[in-house]
């Protein structure tokens, strides 16, 4: 069934500014208590120069725990996070060997690319930016416990040598994220395609490591990604999910997220704008690692 939301262009604006500005929170922000000093380090699939440093250079590196239960089941399931938040330095993305669900094929590319259909385009705009780019500035890897099956939930706990399976957010998030027409007669508008790379870490096979999972050893947590997005507790089809809401609880994806909207007239002469959510999605493997120092 779909689900159209009605908003007025305004009230639109408001709740992304409250988004954009919930993704931004420092640590000391986001989670209650003295903060603790992290330091990060990318390899693999990913490239990134040098090491993060939190409160350095516009990068943030949080940590928290919450009962959140849309992404994690049941209301009151507790989980932890770490996450790495980059809004200046560059981060090379390398991916490759799209597959999977393209049955909702999209005109909407990312700026300054030449393939402009998706898949092709998110491998385009991966592999051809340093990023975060101008368009896109706020990037997030965030990693929790959420949906993984963990009888342990706190990362910050864990012994050392332990490992726990994680659930991985890797989100390219544009501050502009599409430009409302200001009248009925404006050309179609562009719509800038936000892209969040969700999967829940699993183990395959018997006696083999997760594909997503942490593992501490001392004050370093280090995060392993080897992945196909193929967790089968998490793969509905999405052909008619349509919410504003990312579906990070039931599908592992490449997700990409746009809007469509159209005017109409009341009866007191206002427009208002019916809004329609889109998730075009693909799969790639994807290998990397993250080491997070605690200091």
């Amino acid at each position: 069934m779909n689900k159209h939301r009605t908003l007025k262009a305004v009230g639109f604006f408001v709740v992304l500014a409250v988004i954009v500005a919930f993704l931004a929170l420092p640590n000391s922000q986001a989670a209650k208590g003295k903060p603790i000093k992290w330091k990060a380090t990318v390899s693999g699939d990913m490239w990134a120069s040098g090491e993060f440093v939190g409160g350095v250079d516009h990068v943030n590196i949080n940590n928290g725990v919450g009962t959140n239960p849309e992404s994690c089941g049941p209301a009151g399931n507790s989980y932890s996070y770490l996450e790495l938040q980059l809004f200046t330095p560059s981060l090379q993305v390398n991916m490759n060997g799209f597959s999977g669900d393209y049955d909702l094929p999209s005109p909407y590319g990312f700026p300054k690319t030449i393939a402009k259909t998706w898949p092709d385009c998110v491998a385009e705009f991966l592999n051809s930016n340093f990023h975060p780019t101008p368009e896109y500035p706020h990037v997030i890897l965030r990693f929790t416990t959420c949906g993984c099956g963990n009888v342990a939930t706190d990362l910050m706990a864990m012994q050392d040598g332990a490992i726990l399976p994680v659930h991985m957010m890797l989100l390219f998030f544009t501050h502009n994220w599409y430009t409302l027409p200001t009248s009925a007669s404006t050309p179609v508008p562009y719509t800038f395609l936000n892209l969040n790379m969700n999967a829940h870490g699993y183990v395959k096979t018997v006696g083999s490591l997760p594909d997503i999972y942490i593992q501490r050893v001392g004050n370093v947590w280090t995060v392993h990604v080897d992945t196909l997005f193929d967790n089968l507790l998490y793969q509905d089809t999405l052909q008619d999910y349509n919410s504003y809401d990312w579906p990070v609880k039931i599908s592992d994806n490449i997700l990409g997220q746009y809007a469509t909207y159209v005017p109409s007239t009341n009866k007191k002469g206002k427009t208002t704008w019916t809004t329609t959510y889109h998730y075009p999605r693909a799969k790639a493997p994807l290998q990397f690692q993250i080491a997070f120092t605690k200091y």
